[in-house]
């Protein structure tokens, strides 16, 4: 029998975007100020309990533990999280530490919106500024034709009826368990529907466009109508994702606290490791997401900002939606530089699954004098991290849309790697000094035609071509297959005979073949 190696190599890579998430407070501030949210740190009282990941029934167990000890459920969660939310006395919440199926009990946080100012304009210069108008994804000509993706907004609701949103499903996590009690997701602060807008507004020919026009929003309110809410909620609508991680591509949180909680990281961990990109804004404290203190998990961190899982997104300061450093001083410095209250970062965590420039930050995105959606159908100009966030959630959306979306953490790091791939580095910009205040200076979000994403190389080692083997032999494979942005992708290899069809999967196997002359190929 003869093998002849023809060697056919097709490699098709696959990327997906996830979720931002940020929290909305109605506020104003002074140019070069930082907002400052109230209430901040411990929700006296309130309590969230995280059960060991062999519990089989955790929601069962939450209503039995609520029985025995007299309180009611704030949130039960299945899904991102084992465990729940509820109000208590501290001497309760000590007896439930010591129930044996209580991994640990933390109190819960408050978390606000990240937002600065309250103008109104008329154009998005942010999407202009990342040249989303010229991602043929996105196709920005004012025909309605929507991109085919769906982003969860967690945040204060979304304006269900605004004529510029595509609001998919809507659903409010601070009124009972499950996210279905007692709410419409409808948004009564304006803050999550001009998240919704950046990230989504529909290319209809009035008012503005999204990045990713008109992208299916889902409204998951965790945030209450004045921007403030509790850390347990978020959970909630993290859990909600989750449960709904075969439909949605990408979360958004434009939120945020200070503080140190475990069962939010596992949370989110576990709703990235479903598929889900969470893109969320870096903090408008002018401070390290580490907090002053410089160090990763301590109880000074911007959360979620300071964990490896999400992308976290700093603010860019720009006026005429263009590089260069040329147009008029923004309300929070020089055009083309990084905005005075937006956080950074000096160092990052090991273990973090991407290489930034910018450290513990992904990317800058466009964050001031932003003008989107709002609630009543109108819209509005303001600034902050919340609104650098969407921008990245919006172009994550796009890459799922284009190359298909994440599957597993994995999948969400190799989305989170094509966005810092092809950012504008701070270089470029135009002005000397872009105002970064560490020695890590990330790039600026930048989706004109999408990054660059070179095909792997695949070569079949063995055994060479034209070899003859006797009748009945059985025949060695291997294969190597590299990739620039990936590394080796042997792993992935399918091989297959145009005789027998498929035949072995990797970069080595071994099999009996049917005589005959077989032309292989390896695909990646």
């Amino acid at each position: 029998m003869q093998g002849n190696m023809d060697l056919r190599a097709v490699a098709a890579l696959f990327l997906a975007f996830g979720l931002l998430m940020g929290i909305a407070g109605q506020a104003s501030a002074a140019p070069d100020k930082t907002v400052q949210l109230r209430p901040t740190g411990v929700v006296p009282g309130q309590y969230i309990v995280v059960f060991h990941n062999d519990v089989a029934f955790p929601r069962g167990l939450a209503s039995a533990l609520a029985r025995q000890h007299g309180f009611g459920l704030r949130h039960s969660y299945g899904f991102a999280l084992k465990g729940f939310a509820a109000r208590m006395p501290s001497h309760v919440a000590a007896a439930l530490a010591d129930d044996p199926d209580v991994a640990y009990v933390e109190p819960d946080l408050y978390a606000q919106a990240l937002l600065h100012g309250n103008n109104f304009q008329t154009l998005p210069t942010g999407v202009d500024r990342i040249d989303a108008d010229l991602n043929a994804t996105a196709s920005i000509n004012e025909f309605d034709d929507r991109v085919d993706v769906d982003i969860a907004i967690l945040d204060t609701g979304i304006d269900l009826s605004h004529p510029d949103l595509n609001v998919f499903r809507a659903v409010d996590c601070t009124k009972g368990p499950n996210c279905a009690k007692g709410g419409d997701g409808n948004d009564g602060n304006g803050h999550g529907s001009h998240v919704a807008g950046i990230a989504a507004a529909l290319d209809n020919g009035i008012g503005v466009v999204g990045v990713a026009p008109g992208a299916r929003l889902w409204a998951i309110k965790v945030l209450g109508d004045n921007g403030s809410g509790f850390f347990s909620d978020i959970i909630e609508g993290i859990d909600y994702v989750t449960a709904n991680a075969g439909e949605i591509e990408v979360a958004n949180m434009s939120l945020g606290g200070q503080g140190s909680l475990a069962s939010l990281r596992t949370a989110i961990r576990n709703s990235v490791a479903a598929g889900v990109v969470y893109v969320v804004a870096a903090g408008n404290s002018a401070s390290d997401v580490y907090g002053p203190d410089g160090v990763f998990d301590t109880g000074d961190d911007f959360i979620p900002a300071a964990y490896p899982e999400v992308a976290a997104i700093s603010a860019l300061g720009d006026s005429d939606g263009a590089a260069g450093g040329l147009g008029a001083n923004t309300s929070y410095g020089p055009d083309d530089t990084l905005a005075t209250f937006s956080n950074f970062s000096g160092s990052v965590v090991a273990g973090n699954p991407v290489t930034s420039s910018g450290a513990a930050i992904d990317l800058a995105a466009p964050g001031v004098d932003i003008v989107s959606t709002w609630r009543g159908g109108s819209y509005a100009t303001i600034s902050g991290t919340s609104m650098a966030a969407p921008h990245a959630a919006g172009a994550a959306a796009l890459e799922a849309a284009t190359n298909g979306r994440a599957i597993d953490a994995a999948g969400v790091a190799d989305i989170r790697r094509v966005l810092i791939a092809a950012a504008e580095a701070q270089s470029a910009w135009g002005p000397t000094n872009t105002r970064d205040p560490d020695t890590k200076p990330e790039g600026v979000l930048s989706i004109a035609s999408g990054p660059p994403n070179d095909a792997p190389i695949v070569s079949i080692t063995g055994p060479a071509d034209g070899y003859i083997f006797a009748s009945g032999a059985t025949i060695s494979f291997a294969g190597t297959a590299d990739d620039t942005e990936d590394g080796d992708l042997a792993a992935g290899l399918v091989w297959t005979s145009d005789i027998e069809g498929p035949i072995g999967t990797g970069g080595s196997f071994s099999k009996i073949l049917n005589d005959g002359v077989h032309t292989i190929s390896a695909t990646v």
